[in-house]
Order: structure tokens, then sequence, then C-alpha cells
């Protein structure tokens, strides 16, 4: 009976969205606060404890308004699954945004022209297992996450003529011609050797993996969607969306260390090909993370790098059309081979609801250099406020006030000059996300931009609604 109810509920968990169960059912899932507490390791840290899923420890009254998840517990045959070592989560996040202003002349598609409304729906279903229950070493996981969109890709990113997409999850997968299509881009096994350290193989998408700050990261359904505050364009623009990695991170009291190395090719249509396993180069990046207690509150500060040995396009001769991730290559054009970026951020509590540890509200910053050729981008900052709002932070909403600056490279050829006009680009960001049910959260957004394509484009605003629904 129990392989029969895990069977049932691992074919409803590839169809999430349908068949609501009953008012009375039992619902023992119980997501983290924290995102990015998937199961996924960070590139430079693991899972904390606060990741972990557990089981309600008796049934509870189930409503569509007061359950935690929108499908529920499948008549209990989701807390089975999860007993017998597997959990699913997933989420489905819908983007209504219109453009006034962006991009003002003709250009060749994926960029199109500003002044317009657009619909953009994406969703990711992960399978969290525990490998100890299959007869793995202890604490050892493996998650495997299927995502697909719909909809218009990129939203109106592609139209506003800036460096990092201005809909950053509405690029996500990266597959501008396959509309529905899933695609694998978690295969990722996690293995904890002792306390302090951890170690990770397998294919990974880099969301969430570097440079996150508490109040500005994660995948962009809860926090900010402008790529720019999501994390450092610098080096993320330039990285595969999912691709091959392996790594360790090294947990301490005072904060944590880690590093990885990453293969430079995009494998989100490749499910397991190794026989070119970094046959075009390699990416290899490392960071330290202190935690601080100044002004008697919880803070983090961080520093890393990434260091890039894969040919990329020469800026004298050629520009990464703006908006688009990864930045594609770009055949018949000079390259050179090496580049890297050196980034610092830090958040800092001002408010700590005490009976809540983790929730609060403070600010966080963010500044990098780079090479500048060929990484289009040579220098970034960014600052705001963000957090757990102090109105409605008992029902869980959140909020955000984000600025930040792309400093352009200066080693752009006539050729991009004419092109696109690369400038230094400029942004804010304010959202403010409602915890409508445990399950939805609505956010309305704003941004203004001064995009760096200045030879396309113009100041744009944004404004709009993304919808997230967790499965």
């Amino acid at each position: 009976m129990t392989r029969l109810c895990c069977g049932i509920s691992l074919a409803l968990s590839l169809v999430a969205t349908s068949g609501l169960q009953s008012a009375m059912a039992q619902d023992c899932t119980k997501p983290p606060k924290d995102a990015g507490c998937d199961g996924s390791p960070s590139l430079f840290q693991p899972s904390e404890d606060a990741c972990e899923w557990t089981s309600c420890t008796s049934p509870v009254a189930d409503t569509i308004c007061t359950r935690s998840t929108l499908t529920g517990d499948w008549l209990g045959c989701r807390s089975c699954l999860q007993e017998s070592g597997i959990t699913f989560a997933g989420n489905l996040t819908q983007f209504g945004f219109g453009i006034d202003g962006g991009i003002n002349t003709p250009v060749p598609p994926p960029l199109g022209q500003g002044d317009t409304f657009k619909y953009t729906g994406r969703a990711e279903y992960d399978f969290l297992f525990d490998l100890e229950k299959f007869g793995g070493m202890p604490h050892g996981k493996l998650l495997v996450r299927a995502e697909h969109w719909w909809g218009e890709f990129g939203n109106v990113g592609l139209r506003s003529g800036a460096f990092a997409p201005v809909i950053f999850p509405a690029n996500l997968p990266p597959q501008l011609n396959d509309p529905g299509v899933p695609f694998i881009t978690n295969f990722v096994f996690t293995q904890p050797l002792s306390e302090k350290l951890v170690v990770f193989a397998g294919k990974k998408d880099v969301l969430g993996g570097a440079d996150q700050d508490i109040f500005a990261g994660g995948d962009g359904t809860d926090q900010f969607i402008n790529q720019a505050l999501i994390a450092n364009p610098a080096f993320l623009l330039g990285l595969p969306y999912t691709s091959f990695t392996a790594g360790m991170a090294m947990p301490r009291q005072w904060g944590s260390m880690g590093v990885f190395v990453y293969d430079p090719q995009d494998r989100t249509e490749d499910f397991f090909r190794l026989k070119d396993l970094f046959s075009e180069g390699i990416i290899v990046g490392g960071e330290v993370k202190l935690k601080t207690n100044l002004l008697r509150m919880p803070g983090e500060h961080h520093v890393g790098g990434i260091w890039k040995h894969v040919d990329l396009a020469d800026l004298a001769f050629s520009e990464p059309p703006p908006g688009q991730y990864p930045y594609p290559q770009i055949p018949g054009v000079a390259t050179k081979s090496d580049s890297y970026t050196l980034y610092y951020g830090f958040d800092q509590y001002l408010k700590v609801y005490s009976n809540e540890p983790r929730r609060g509200s403070g600010l966080f910053g963010r500044a990098s250099i780079s090479d500048g050729n060929p990484t289009p981008l040579r220098y970034f900052l960014s600052v705001g406020v963000g957090g757990d709002s102090p109105m409605g932070h008992h029902r869980g909403d959140t909020f955000g006030i984000g600025w930040y600056y792309v400093g352009a490279s200066d080693e752009f050829g006539p050729v991009p000059q004419a092109l696109f006009g690369p400038r230094d680009g400029t942004g804010v960001e304010l959202f403010y996300n409602i915890q409508a049910t445990r399950w939805l959260n609505i956010s309305p957004d704003v941004q203004w931009i001064k995009p760096g394509g200045g030879g396309i484009a113009e100041d744009a605003f944004i404004y709009g609604l993304r919808v997230n629904m967790r499965l």
C-alpha cells in the first residue's frame, strides 16, 4: 500500500497544478522561510538546518486558504512520499509587465521595441531525494529540478536596452524558441563529509550560487526581479545558466568558505553529456563569508572572485546585445581567453523581530571590479534596504528598494559603439511582496532605468505585477 501511495503521489507531483484535494486532507509539508532552501547547494555554502523540511506532528484542517502549498498533501500521499525520502516542491510564477520608453530604434530579434505590455509564465519543479534512505551516506542529498516558460520570452526586459535583464526570471530557462518545453536544469549531489566540510557535484544552475545578500538575492520569485539586484551582473551575465560543477563548502562558526569549478558550456539542452566536459575552458571561483554583530544586530560580509579561462568576444570588435542572458558567443570575432571579477557584498540588519530569528529588515550593498575586456562591465555598485515589512511581517510581507550603477567598459571599438552606443547604466527598483496566503504572494513592482545601450534606447519606466504560487 505504501508503494502504491508513493507511486500515485509521484504522478500527482508531475501535474501539481491540478486537482485540489478535500478540505480535511492533512498538510504535512512545512516550507522554509529562507529563499533558496530547496536542498540545492550554494556554490559556496551548504544548505543550513533551516532548509530541512519536516512533517507535521498531527493532522490539521486543510483549506485552500490555510494550506502551505497550493496542491496540499494529495490526500496524505505527499507526506507519504516524503517519509520515503522524496520531497517535492515547486513554484509557478507569472509576470505581467509594461514598459514606457526603452528601445526606440529598429533592432534585430530577440530584442524589440519599447512602449508595450507583455505576459510571461515560468514554473519549476523540484524533487529532493534523501540519499540516506536509499542506502547512501548520512545526510546525502540529490536535487533534480525541471523548468519551463511560456508567453513572451524575457517579457519587456529585451525591450529596455539595459545590460542586465530587468525581468530576469522571465529569461529562464534561456531557451527563447522553446515555450512550454521542460528542461532538467539541476541534477546535483550534496554530501557532508563532516560538520566543517560539504562537497557537491553535478549539473546545477547559477541562481543563488554566489554574491548572495539576505535582502537581495534568490531567484526572482519573492525579492527583486532586476538581474542587477539579484546578483552581480559583471560575472553572472557571463556564466552559463546551467552546467556541470563541483566544489566544496566549509562552514565555520564565524561564517563560511567555499570554492568551485564550473564548465563554461551552457547545458540547458543537455541532460548529462560528459564527453566534452571542460573542452571550451574552465571557470573557477571562491568566496569567504563573515558573520558580524554590529550595533548588536546580525549581519554578513562576503568577498569573492571568479576567473574564466574561456574564449570571449574582444570588445574592440563586438558587444553582446543588451538584455540577453547568458551573453551569447559571437562566431568569427576576435576573442580574449582570460577574464575576472572581484566582488564584495554585505547585509546589516537594522530591525529584528525577537520572536522570529532571522526575520527583520536592513541594508544591503554590492561592489565589484572586472577586467573590462572581454567583460563588458568594468565595475558595479548597488545599495538598498529590504526585508520583512514593518506593516505586514506577521503575515509574511516583504519589501525592497534598490539602486544600482553599471560602469561600462571603455574598450569598446567603433563598430560596437555604432551598433549599441554602450554607456554607463543605472536603475532603481521598488517592490512590495504581499503574502496573500501561505502559498500565494503578489508583488507590485516598479523600476526606472537609464539603459546601457544608449545608442538604441531611452530612459524607461517599468511597472507590473509578479504572482508566485508555491505548488
